[in-house]
């Protein structure tokens, strides 16, 4: 495992990628919102009001283990495919600028990626006589997994295919999971060698393929500097990933445990690490979101109150005088 993946700090995912996952559940029979609920995922994703751009990475992975479970085998792979091809990768390859040789683009990717998600790893190496791309992944064990590296292999033999002109076939494949079956049915993979039970998921790729120049019309003629979050420590990330879970108000410790995935002595202990205490970080959290909405004249400061989780104005305005010294009016005032 590389020691650059600090495993203290959350794992996050961009809210754009959350979307998309979210959005394969649309071919499902039924509601899709009690899918989402049971994936932890905020009721308000698709709202442009709540200005959070990262969620757990665990969103990601309900999702996932969701479609997986609700669809047969060859439905997921059929399903994602189709979603990678035309919608996922493109958003990938138009970032990219680099088109000297396969491995330059791949590794303007693999940087890339870490913009989107933090705690999945994907680089390129020569080893053993070939050039492999490869990811690393952990959480083997968890219910989850199989089907998210059989996404994860899916979208890598889509992007190699969409960089390459459809040239790519790997001799060998190398999987974490401990069954091929799956694997072997997808349309690129039906000739490769499989190698189960890997410490990492890879993929072989023919020297001339690395080297040669890549044409694509999406990859474009500007350079993107991507923003990334600081994930080097945990404060910083559990800042990101609960965020988007302040919509109404202060949150119980339970339950931000139960949406990190985190039992609630963990959560305490690694806050403590931090010097501080999840009582006053989420006020802290939750004054700062209020403070921006009282910059907006069009909210009414009751549905401020409201939204913020208070059960009404007043004991709003006393949290609120309490906190500022001063009241919302006073404060919306200053801006006025």
């Amino acid at each position: 495992m590389s020691q650059d993946m600090n495993h203290e700090a959350i794992p996050l995912v961009q809210r754009q990628d959350v979307v998309f996952f979210a959005s394969l559940l649309r071919g499902l029979e039924g509601s899709i919102y009690p899918l989402l609920q049971e994936a932890k995922v905020p009721a308000d994703l698709y709202s442009s009001e709540n200005n959070y751009n990262y969620l757990p990475e665990n969103t990601v992975k309900n999702l996932i283990q969701t479609l997986g479970e609700k669809l047969e085998r060859q439905e997921f792979i059929l399903l994602v495919s189709s979603a990678c091809k035309n919608i996922y990768i493109p958003g990938f390859i138009r970032r990219l600028t680099q088109k000297s040789s396969l491995r330059a683009a791949l590794d303007e990717f693999a940087a890339q990626l870490k913009s989107n998600v933090t705690h999945t790893k994907v680089y390129t190496q020569f080893t053993g006589g070939r050039w492999w791309l490869v990811r690393e992944k952990e959480g083997i064990d968890e219910a989850w997994f199989t089907h998210a590296e059989l996404f994860s292999v899916i979208f890598i033999c889509e992007l190699l295919s969409a960089l390459t002109a459809n040239r790519w076939c790997p001799k060998q494949v190398g999987i974490q999971s401990a069954d091929d079956k799956m694997f072997s049915t997808l349309p690129q993979l039906t000739r490769s060698q499989f190698f189960t039970g890997r410490s990492v998921t890879a993929f072989s790729i023919d020297e001339s393929l690395m080297t040669a120049p890549v044409s694509h019309p999406y990859i474009s003629t500007e350079v993107h500097v991507a923003g990334r979050p600081s994930h080097d420590c945990f404060l910083s990330t559990f800042k990101l990933a609960i965020q988007p879970y302040l919509s109404m108000g202060k949150l119980p410790i339970k339950m931000a445990a139960k949406i990190l995935h985190l039992n609630v002595r963990t959560l305490q202990r690694r806050l403590a690490k931090e010097q501080v205490q999840y009582g006053v970080v989420i006020e802290e959290m939750v004054l700062e979101q209020t403070l921006d909405l009282l910059k907006c004249p069009s909210l009414k400061i009751t549905s401020i109150a409201i939204r913020m989780g208070y059960s009404d104005a007043a004991h709003f305005t006393r949290a609120f005088k309490r906190q500022m010294s001063m009241t919302p009016s006073q404060y919306r005032q200053q801006f006025n």
